[in-house]
């Protein structure tokens, strides 16, 4: 018997209300009661509340700006004294100066808290998130001409609109017998948390940090966040793709789910608050064994599920979960799916042959694609609509290609233009646009993180951030707030059969020597949002 569950009643789109995503997303709370609460915890505790005056009158929010404003310079004052003092007595006397990043500040701060007596409440061990993971230089560029002086400042001398602040952090450890890598990161559509798939430890969804959400700007002496998971789904094996519901809210809870397919199984839908499994979409072959789709994309409306199959695009209905789907034969295995809104017909799609198809689901599957694009030199990974222009605009990238390319699906006759990054391995390396679609970010293998300014019709060179020590492979904006989110890591082949064999013809010393000089694989498996304001250049 099939299993009906009708999304459609209950799913809507609705506005959202940064004043109310203070809410977590996996604690099922009350707002009025929950901000009363923690205004009067923070009332006792003197701490700065300027992200939650809005509950005050403008005397009240009047004198506590006073307040924050005398704590904050003799908090500087004092951090200032401290660090000149520790500058001659670090291990690695290195000269403390204003140029330090916040994960090097938090860590001055924590020796330093023998001489200033006491540690601030607010302080996070950066040691339980970060797993002794090399400190990560952020670049700082020159203030925006044209901005006033409180704008450019934000309550300190550092320009933020210019540089890119550290917010967390979070490391996954690996080893060559158990290698846990991320695979990527998505935002959900309403901005309140972000979704990790991370190789043999299943999917991870991580929330964003509270304060971020009524914050003005960022400045580089806020402490790092524990980027915790608030839903761990503990599935082994592949997870090939994943995708949020569209109209996913966390006002609404029947909205918050996720769509995932992996190695050997059909595509589940999973619940964004505990992480139980809703329903599943199954997929069967010629011989009515299940298989598993490769690529996964919802219709804007949230009503249908397209599912890429190795010869065929399976289209199930989301409110009728089982194996009832309709289906569109193609010829090759369809490795990425993207949609526009205004065409709901029509789906353009990747393939590992290195082509993107573009088919109207209207016509016959024999009379095949409407049109066929070139230009990569291997299996198309990722496909995206920008939504501005008329929903012609196409960005696409490939395994094992450096080029990124934009298309007008008007006139496909030729790239309209040609993004160069580092992609010398198989693996899918993100990119994605910001959200006025005036910037495109990419990772690529080196750990960098390249940024283009898309207005600029001519100018496609990018702007490198080293942010990871390995491969960068997640990239993504949040759909609200200035916040780049990125993620790293990959699978490292280690072979031994050659090793071996050269083991077995050495003297006791030398093989004794080899042994204690084994390989060591720094591994870098992390998850770290960014804050860069208004601008990125």
């Amino acid at each position: 018997m099939e299993i009906s569950v009708d999304l459609s009643a209950t799913m809507s789109v609705d506005d959202i209300n940064l004043e109310q995503e203070t809410s977590l997303l996996n604690h099922n709370v009350s707002f009025n009661t929950s901000i009363e609460n923690t205004l009067a915890s923070t009332a006792i505790a003197g701490e700065s509340m300027s992200n939650l005056s809005f509950s005050l009158s403008e005397a009240e929010r009047h004198r506590l700006r006073q307040i924050e404003d005398k704590n904050c310079e003799t908090v500087n004052r004092n951090t200032h004294c401290v660090l000149n003092d520790l500058s001659v007595n670090l291990e690695d006397k290195r000269p403390i100066n204003a140029s330090l990043s916040c994960m090097e500040i938090s860590v001055v701060m924590e020796e330093a808290s023998s001489t200033l007596g006491r540690e601030s409440e607010r302080i996070i061990n950066i040691e339980d998130t970060l797993d002794e993971i090399p400190v990560d230089n952020r670049e700082t560029r020159d203030s925006v001409p044209g901005r006033s002086s409180n704008e450019q400042t934000c309550s300190n001398t550092v320009p933020m609109a210019k540089q890119l602040v550290e917010l967390g952090r979070r490391h996954w450890s690996s080893t060559i017998e158990a290698q846990r890598y991320t695979k990527g990161c998505y935002w959900s559509p309403d901005g309140t948390c972000l979704l990790i798939p991370v190789h043999t430890d299943g999917m991870h969804v991580v929330e964003m940090p509270l304060d971020l959400y009524n914050s003005k700007c960022v400045t580089p002496e806020r402490d790092l966040s524990k980027l915790q998971s608030a839903v761990h789904v503990p599935e082994g094996g592949a997870v090939y793709d994943c995708t949020w519901y569209p109209l996913m809210s966390s006002q609404d809870a029947s909205t918050c789910l996720w769509i995932a397919t992996r190695q050997h199984e059909p595509i589940h839908m999973w619940d964004a608050f505990d992480g139980s499994l809703r329903c599943s979409y199954s997929g069967y072959d010629k011989v009515d064994e299940v298989i598993a789709a490769i690529s996964l994309s919802f219709s804007h409306d949230g009503q249908k599920i397209y599912a890429g199959y190795k010869h065929c695009i399976k289209i199930f209905d989301t409110s009728r979960p089982g194996r009832i789907c309709d289906e569109y034969a193609v010829k090759f295995a369809v490795s990425c799916i993207a949609q526009t809104s205004e065409h709901p017909h029509a789906l353009t799609c990747g393939n590992w042959k290195g082509y993107i198809q573009h088919f109207d689901l209207r016509c016959p599957p024999n009379e095949g694609p409407m049109f066929t694009l070139g230009g990569h030199s291997a299996g198309i990974t990722q496909l995206s609509y920008a939504d501005n222009a008329g929903n012609w605009q196409l960005y696409s990238g490939a395994r094992k290609c450096p080029r990124l390319l934009e298309w007008d699906m008007r006139n496909y006759k030729a790239p309209l233009r040609e993004f160069q990054r580092i992609v010398n391995t198989n693996q899918r390396i993100q990119f994605d646009l910001s959200i006025d679609h005036s910037w495109l970010a990419s990772g690529d293998t080196n750990g960098a993180m390249n940024i283009w300014n898309l207005k600029s019709n001519h100018n496609t060179q990018s702007a490198k951030v080293p942010v990871h020590g390995d491969c960068c492979n997640g990239i993504g904006f949040h759909p609200i707030l200035p916040i780049l989110a990125s993620t790293s890591g990959q699978y490292h082949f280690v072979t031994g059969d050659n090793h071996e064999i050269l083991m077995d013809s050495m003297d006791t010393n030398t093989h004794q020597r080899i042994e204690e000089e084994k390989l060591v694989i720094e591994y870098e498996n992390s998850v770290v949002l960014l804050w860069f304001g208004d601008t990125l250049l």
